[in-house]
């Protein structure tokens, strides 16, 4: 009786959580095989997207990103800069240095070589469904192995496995839903699966600590989820979750469970103060564009919150049907409406409803004993209180963030949705007894199977054809543009990849002018729907010069620069078109009015080098290759002009050596 006694007060859980380190070893391996097959299922889905190339935002977190392209050497600058530094040249208020420092290993061994990051993408995505149905089991069958579940009481020793069923329905949903396809599909959103999944790990840890106190597992919980802020900081919300998780779904008590909080909210206070000393200087200029965000034109209280409960709704619709699918939902796909909106009214009914129940149910478990609370509190009002805290940070109701909407925003709150479906699945699928001792790895009924694969199939077959659209840009653009045509951006980025990709590799001069006059149609569009979208007329200029049509270049380049006149990238343009024009002291202007607003401008620091080689400004032509050369220093090109322009000083010596140089580092750029 004192043995007993003793390790009651050692766990703070209950019997069923201490027997469920004996399970005998047929009961692990069976949970096993069924992380697995979880593990497999999401694998197999994703494995489409393995030959894709880099699509959206994978040039600039990737392959147009200096610091990344430097390989293992540029680890330790990556967790001293912003997210896109080696994109932008300036600090762009992000913080995400975990997941740009796995694309720079990447880059080091396999440079410019994407299926590998397509490889490991999937990989993590399988051991996200894998970790993720190991922490749903340690939730749901912990000491409530049955109320939470939603499920009437079977008989005694049953709760685990039902426990287990809905963690598997909840887990293979959430591998299987096609709002996922952005984030696994699209190598730069690993951020969002890192985050995810060191969440999940460091969940997992805790609740392991509170079932034998070792302090070694808490401290790895910590440092799990030290390193999920580190690759976004979607996972701040987890200080919210974890008191909650634990309240719910153990007896520990609420002492225990604030000290527990509190060791992980100092890690995060640690983290917000690496992230400001990184960010210290970020760029002046926040403000959210309206073409990014359509709730940046919501100039009343009404319109604000009427927006953003639209666009909420919107979201509970695609959770549920998500169908169609588009990379973008900028302005005017959504419209700026007043709470008075029968859509937000329904949404926000909708909102207040799960809210308020699940508060109920909280308040209520706080009121009851031990015993009484096991008994009520649900799987489900958990759910519902994990999507609420998780979507509120994309709500857009306090701060307008950088998008109006995004599928890959519902990746984290999706599992809340999931949790709901996967424990009312369980509820009508799951026979009330057993039979015999051995129903195989679930028990669930064979007509439950039929109807869980009735909702898992269309899902993944959704998912599956969904990835074939991420395959490029222009395969990307070109769909989604049909999906959203009232988007600004969906016609913005088809035009830009008809003019800078498509048209640019035609070697037909008649099909090469009709791919640009294609992209210019598709830009035109774009400023028909917003007027003041000034990167419009940017690529529009980049049309026309290419063309060789320079008065119709600069007009555009100069609307662009009208409503933008702090953008580096048009004055540069500007200087381009001056420069082919044969205008070379105002294309030399431009260039330096460029590198004033962004001294770490590679492109605007190799062309002032060529204007100023052209104007025989020799040393400055040099000094301007070697500001390139520090701000890129995989820079063949500059190595190569600067070898040019000492060959036409008459400098032989220093002309070989960085003629050498050039070749070394670009075969096709080794002298003859």
């Amino acid at each position: 009786m004192k043995a007993k006694q003793k390790n009651k007060t050692k766990s703070a859980l209950s019997p069923s959580q201490k027997g469920a380190k004996q399970l005998p070893s047929q009961e692990k391996k069976r949970k096993l095989t069924l992380a697995l097959i979880i593990a497999l299922f999401g694998f197999l889905l994703y494995s489409n997207t393995l030959s894709h190339g880099y699509v959206l935002d994978d040039f600039s977190a990737i392959k147009e990103n200096n610091i990344v392209r430097q390989g293992l050497h540029a680890i330790p600058e990556i967790f001293k800069t912003s997210y896109r530094q080696g994109y932008l040249s300036v600090k762009d208020g992000l913080y995400r240095p975990l997941s740009l420092a796995t694309y720079a290993i990447e880059w080091n061994y396999f440079p410019d070589k994407p299926w590998l990051s397509h490889f490991v993408n999937v990989v993590l995505y399988a051991l996200t469904g894998m970790m993720l149905f190991m922490m749903l089991c340690k939730l749901f069958t912990s000491s409530l192995p049955v109320r939470q579940a939603g499920l009437s009481p079977p008989p005694a020793g049953e709760g685990n496995k039902k426990g287990e069923v809905v963690a598997f329905i909840t887990s293979l949903l959430f591998m299987a839903h096609p709002l996922h396809a952005e984030v696994v599909a699209n190598i730069k959103s690993r951020d969002e699966i890192l985050c995810f999944l060191l969440v999940i790990c460091s969940c997992l840890l805790v609740f392991r600590y509170l079932e034998n106190n070792s302090k070694i597992i808490l401290i790895g919980g910590v440092i799990t989820y030290f390193l999920s802020l580190l690759s976004k900081e979607t996972s701040i919300t987890f200080l919210a979750l974890l008191p909650l998780a634990i309240h719910f779904f153990t007896s520990v008590p609420l002492r225990k469970n604030m000290l527990i909080t509190s060791s992980f909210l100092g890690t995060a206070l640690i983290y917000l103060l690496i992230r400001h000393s990184v960010l210290q200087g970020a760029m002046a200029d926040e403000s959210v564009s309206i073409a990014d965000n359509v709730l940046a034109g919501a100039k009343t209280f009404s319109t604000h919150i009427g927006t953003s409960f639209y666009i909420l709704g919107l979201y509970v619709q695609k959770l549920i049907f998500p169908h169609p699918l588009s990379y973008d939902y900028s302005f005017m796909y959504l419209p700026v409406v007043p709470i008075s909106n029968v859509f937000s009214i329904l949404s926000l009914l909708f909102y207040t409803s799960i809210g308020g129940y699940a508060a109920f149910i909280l308040y209520r478990s706080f009121k009851q004993e031990s015993k009484d609370k096991e008994q009520g509190v649900s799987v489900v009002a958990f759910g519902i209180l994990f999507f609420l805290i998780t979507i509120f940070l994309f709500s857009n109701l306090v701060l307008i963030i950088g998008t109006s909407m995004g599928d890959r925003l519902m990746y984290f709150p999706s599992l809340g949705f999931c949790m709901v479906v996967g424990t009312l699945m369980a509820r009508l699928l799951s026979p009330h007894r057993r039979e015999d001792g051995a129903m195989g790895l679930l028990p669930l009924k064979t007509s439950g199977m039929g109807i869980l694969a009735l909702l898992i199939i269309p899902y993944a077959y959704k998912t599956w054809t969904r990835n074939a659209d991420w395959k490029d840009n222009y395969t990307l653009y070109s769909h989604d543009v049909s999906i959203v045509p009232n988007s600004v951006k969906a016609h913005y980025y088809l035009g830009l990849e008809l003019v800078k990709m498509v048209a640019d590799a035609e070697q037909d001069p008649i099909k090469k002018k009709e791919w640009y006059e294609k992209g210019i149609s598709e830009l035109e569009q774009a400023v028909k729907i917003l007027p003041s979208f000034s990167s419009a007329f940017t690529q529009m200029g980049v049309a026309y010069y290419r063309l060789k049509n320079y008065e119709k270049a600069i007009e555009n380049y100069n609307k662009a620069s009208e409503f933008h006149p702090s953008d580096a990238i048009t004055l540069n343009n500007i200087g381009s078109v001056y420069f082919e024009w044969g205008k070379y002291p105002e294309a030399k202007e431009k260039f330096q009015q460029a590198l004033k607003i962004d001294p770490r401008f590679v492109d605007a620091h190799m062309n002032l080098g060529s204007v100023c080689g052209t104007l025989k400004d020799y040393n400055n032509a040099i000094a301007s290759f070697q500001n390139a050369i520090k701000y890129a220093p995989d820079n063949a090109r500059a190595y190569y002009f600067i070898a040019i322009t000492y060959q036409n000083m008459g400098d032989k010596i220093n002309a070989d050596k960085f003629f050498q140089t050039a070749g070394q580092m670009d075969p096709k750029l080794k002298r003859q």
